[in-house]
């Protein structure tokens, strides 16, 4: 492949709209990518992921990026070295870069292995790596692509526990609101305690040593037709390696005690949804020895650890397999999720020199 070939590669799959659940049309893309490109062994497995590999034997270098993005289009135009698209940053540029790299490596590669995995559902429910890891892999080390710029390396995330709460009131006609509790009202007030709680756990260290509560979804419902009686909040916490997440349970259990002490009337139920444990990878690995060698030598410049307040798909992986691990790719990720999405063209060509280079100097150890 030349730079022509890899911008059509990353343009070709901006342009299908591939929002987490709907990622279809996308593996069907790659797959016959795959194909064209020389991979062997190309396939997709039950969840929707997709699958080719480069190489045989040892070792064996995992190349995880994911093929969804949050909802909401974007026109796919090129403008000022820039391609603008869903996903051009978070995270279609990393998985196209790792396509591209394993392909050209495909001459020189003696000895080794290389595995691309697309997969699903990283933006909501994970679906994509827990199918991969059901698939036990043998693998010896796992990039995952997702912007860490292509100057640097993330190698920690902080891990997240989302809630869903209910707050239940009396039903009234709205006539009677001032005799009545009004269970939007409540569960907003509900929030804001749950907030306040979590000061106790911020860090003189920054946001990510901190524990950060987020709303992000509160929806309300008159069963009656009158005063609102039933509040649902969404709550995402976001927790540093160094607490647990029953922390979390035992600051929303403690807030809704008092709460309900001081408001009878008002019921409240809490439970988890989801959970991902924060993760640190090792940076002493071959791995990341051979991904910092790859940095400097395509831009001159030493590489930035970098600790993310998100999480990712390494989190999930890391702790499950013990597999040295690292996260790299294109971007910057303040543009991910926003309406301005772009990679640039010139970043996008250098990580693809970046991925080659590690897996050339891993092979080489």
């Amino acid at each position: 492949m030349d730079r022509k070939d890899h911008v059509q590669l990353l343009q070709g799959m901006l342009q299908i709209y591939s929002p987490s659940g709907k990622e279809q049309k996308l593996t069907a893309f790659l797959h016959e990518k795959l194909v064209k490109l020389g991979f062997s062994n190309v396939r997709t497995d039950e969840a929707g992921n997709v699958y080719g590999e480069i190489g045989s034997w040892s070792p064996t270098l995992l190349l995880c990026g994911h093929m969804d993005t949050v909802t909401g289009k974007i026109p796919v135009k090129k403008e000022n070295n820039c391609l603008h698209g869903r996903g051009a940053v978070d995270a279609k540029s990393s998985l196209a870069a790792m396509i591209a790299a394993s392909s050209e490596i495909t001459p020189v590669l003696k000895e080794g292995r290389i595995i691309v995995a697309g997969v699903v559902e990283e933006e909501k429910t994970s679906k994509g790596i827990h199918q991969l890891l059901r698939q036990k892999l043998d693998v010896d080390y796992a990039i995952f692509g997702e912007p860490s710029g292509a100057k640097n390396i993330t190698f920690a995330y902080k891990g997240k526990v989302d809630f869903k709460i209910q707050c239940q009131t009396a039903s009234g006609h709205v006539g009677a609101q001032h005799l009545l509790e009004n269970a939007a009202e409540k569960g907003f007030a509900l929030w804001n305690k749950i907030k306040a709680a979590c000061a106790e756990f911020q860090s003189p260290q920054g946001v990510f040593y901190s524990v950060t509560p987020c709303l992000t979804k509160i929806s309300s419902q008159r069963t009656s037709g009158g005063v609102l009686d039933v509040c649902y909040l969404d709550i995402d916490f976001r927790i540093p390696p160094s607490v647990k997440a029953d922390v979390c349970k035992r600051i929303v259990e403690k807030v809704i005690t008092n709460f309900q002490a001081d408001n009878p009337n008002v019921s409240i139920a809490s439970k988890v949804v989801d959970k991902v444990l924060p993760f640190v990878a090792d940076r002493t690995t071959p791995l990341m020895k051979a991904l910092e060698k790859a940095i400097t030598e395509v831009t001159s410049e030493k590489p930035k650890f970098l600790r993310k307040t998100g999480t990712g798909d390494m989190n999930i992986f890391g702790a499950e397999t013990g597999i040295p691990s690292a996260t790299y790719g294109p971007g910057d990720s303040m543009l991910s999720h926003t309406k301005h999405e772009r990679i640039e063209l010139l970043e996008y060509a250098k990580s693809i020199q970046v991925y080659k280079r590690t897996i050339e100097n891993l092979l080489a150890l």
